[in-house]
C-alpha cells in the first residue's frame, strides 16, 4: 500500500520516540510520502529530520500560533486549544487546505492519531476525497482513568471508534493496547512498537562490592518519568551508585539535584547504544501517577527496545499495571521494581551486582531484541500487513 500522504499531531523527528519509530520500523517507505501533514505546531517546535522536511506542511491552530499565546498567555491558548468546538473548527480549516494540495481524489494515507485534531481532520477530509487509511495509535492521549474508569471526552469516543473501524488496518504500541481497543471497540489490531538493533559490549565479569554501580538514563525528564527518577535519587545514598541523566532538558529539577544523581546533558539518537554500552545498567522509569496511567498502561516507549539492544541490564521501575513492566517481567528481561519506595530500589540495586542473575536478564534480552524489538522483526511485520 502506497501513501499519499502521512497525517498526525507528531512529525517525524529525530529527537522523539515516535519520529525514530517511524524511521527505523517503515524504513524506505517514508521516502515514498509525498506529503507530511502535521495538524498542531509540533512539527513546528520538533521539526522532522531534514530528510521530510522540505514536504512538510504544518497547519497550527489559530490558538497555537506565537502572537496568539504570547497576548492571552500559553496557559489560556493551551485550555482553548482543546476546547472541542474549536478542534473541529481547525480541523475542518486543515482539511479544506489540503484538499486544495491534494489533487488526487481518491487517496491513501497513514495516519497517526496523538489526539482528537488529526482524527477529526480526516473526518473532515472524507468530504472532499474518497480515503483509503491505516491508523498507527502509538499515544492514546484521548484516554484518561477517572474514578477507576476509563473515560473518553464527551463527543470524541464514537467519533474515534469510527475512525479506528474504517481503517484498511489498525497499529497499536503495546498488547494492553490492542487488548482494549479490542474491548472497548471490537476492533483488532497489531501490535508494533519502537524497534532498535542489539548493541554487545563485553560485560564486566564481577562488579566489586567496593565498585561504584553505573546507571545512565537516557531520554525525557517529564511528569511521565520524574517520580520514579525523584524515588530512585533519594535512595542511592549509602548504596555506592551512580545515577547519569541524559536529557535534552536545559537543567534538571531540583528534585534530582542531589548526590550521585550527575547531569550529562543532551545526546545525539545515533550515540544512545554506544554510551549505554559504558554502563552496569540501564534506567527505564515509568511514572505511578494515576494521571499518568493512560500513558503507563498502554506505552511501550522506543527506549525500551534500545535498553534490551543495549547489552547492558535494565532496570525497570513502574507500577505492575504498565505494559513495559508486564513485557519485561513476563520475558525475565529487566530487574523489575513494581513499587516506588526505598526499600525496593535498594533490593534492585542489589539485584545489579548479582552476577549469575544479571547475566541470566541479558540472555533473555537479547534473545527479544533479535526475534521481537529489533528493527528486522518490526519491520517485517510492517511490510506483512502493508504489502
Amino acid at each position: 500500500m502506497k501513501f499519499d500522504f502521512y497525517l498526525s499531531e507528531m512529525s517525524v523527528s529525530d529527537l522523539h520516540g515516535g519520529g525514530l519509530t517511524l524511521q527505523r520500523v517503515i524504513r524506505e517507505d517514508l521516502a515514498d510520502i509525498p506529503c507530511f501533514v502535521h495538524v498542531n505546531r509540533f512539527g513546528v517546535d520538533m521539526p522532522a529530520s531534514a530528510k521530510f522536511l522540505d514536504r512538510c506542511i504544518n497547519l497550527t491552530s489559530f490558538w497555537e500560533q506565537d502572537a496568539v499565546r504570547s497576548k492571552i498567555g500559553r496557559s489560556m491558548a493551551a485550555t482553548l486549544n482543546k476546547k472541542l468546538f474549536f478542534i473541529r473548527l481547525h480541523a475542518k480549516k486543515a482539511a479544506r487546505i489540503l484538499a486544495k494540495k491534494i489533487e488526487k481524489k481518491s487517496v491513501s494515507a497513514l495516519v497517526c492519531p496523538q489526539g482528537a485534531v488529526s482524527i477529526y481532520t480526516l473526518e473532515e477530509l472524507k468530504r472532499y476525497k474518497t480515503i483509503k487509511y491505516i491508523s498507527w495509535v502509538m499515544d492514546d492521549h484521548l484516554v484518561k482513568y477517572i474514578n477507576g474508569n476509563w473515560e473518553y471526552p464527551k463527543g470524541v469516543e464514537q467519533v474515534f471508534k469510527q475512525h479506528l473501524r474504517e481503517a484498511e488496518h489498525v497499529f497499536v504500541i503495546s498488547p494492553a493496547m490492542q487488548d482494549f481497543y479490542r474491548n472497548r471497540f471490537g476492533v483488532e489490531s497489531t501490535v508494533l512498537f519502537g524497534s532498535a538493533n542489539l548493541h554487545t559490549r563485553d560485560r564486566r565479569p564481577d562488579l566489586k562490592a567496593a565498585e561504584t554501580l553505573k546507571i545512565g538514563y537516557f531520554g525525557a525528564v517529564t511528569t511521565w518519568q520524574l517520580d520514579v527518577l525523584q524515588g530512585l535519587a533519594t535512595s542511592l545514598n549509602g548504596t555506592n551508585t551512580q545515577l547519569d541523566i541524559y536529557s535534552a532538558v536545559p537543567k534538571l529539577p531540583a528534585e534530582l539535584c542531589v548526590e550521585g544523581v550527575i547531569f550529562e546533558g543532551r545526546l545525539n539518537p545515533d550515540l544512545v547504544l554506544t554510551t549505554m554500552a559504558k554502563y552496569d545498567a540501564i534506567l527505564l522509569p515509568i511514572s505511578f501517577m494515576e494521571k499518568m496511567r493512560s500513558m503507563s498502561e498502554f506505552n511501550i516507549a522506543t527506549k525500551m527496545s534500545e535498553c534490551l539492544a543495549s547489552g547492558v541490564p535494565v532496570l525497570a521501575i513502574g507500577p505492575g499495571y504498565s505494559a513495559m513492566i508486564k513485557y519485561l517481567k513476563k520475558n525475565n528481561a529487566a530487574v523489575v521494581v513494581e513499587s516506588n519506595n526505598d526499600e525496593d530500589f535498594k533490593h534492585a540495586l542489589g539485584l545489579l551486582r548479582d552476577e549469575k542473575y544479571v547475566s541470566e536478564i541479558l540472555q533473555n534480552a537479547e534473545r527479544l531484541a533479535i526475534s521481537e524489538t529489533g528493527t528486522v522483526p518490526m519491520h517485517k511485520r510492517w511490510l506483512e500487513i502493508v504489502d
